[in-house]
């Protein structure tokens, strides 16, 4: 059984790349071990991914067809959903940045 449907997985890439990448200039920037006992680099790292996933999912879920039903002579929408854990790229927008500040509170 998969956990994302279409471009979903995009989503925790996001996650882990912004994580790896703040935590790298984390250590550049300030001293040995700094990103792991402070929160804060946590929080604007899952911020990050929630800004890719809400430009993500407006980019990738946006596309739409119309089609007229030949029966009824009504419009369906046929909508692609791209989504991870059968929630929608777009909400992980938010998701990830409370994820950010539950992570921030729990280390302070």
């Amino acid at each position: 059984m998969l956990i994302w449907s279409r471009c979903g997985f995009l989503a925790p890439m996001a996650a882990v790349f912004s994580l790896v990448l703040t935590e790298y200039l984390v250590d550049l920037l300030f001293a040995q071990n700094y990103y792991q006992d402070h929160g804060w680099p946590k929080f604007i790292a899952l911020s990050i991914a929630g800004l890719l996933c809400l430009l993500l999912g407006h980019l990738l879920n946006n596309d739409e067809k119309t089609y007229i039903d030949k029966e009824t002579g009504k419009e369906v929408v046929i909508r692609k959903k791209h989504s991870f854990f059968f929630i929608a790229i777009e909400y992980w927008g938010i998701i990830f940045p409370i994820l950010g500040i539950i992570s921030w509170i729990i280390s302070n």
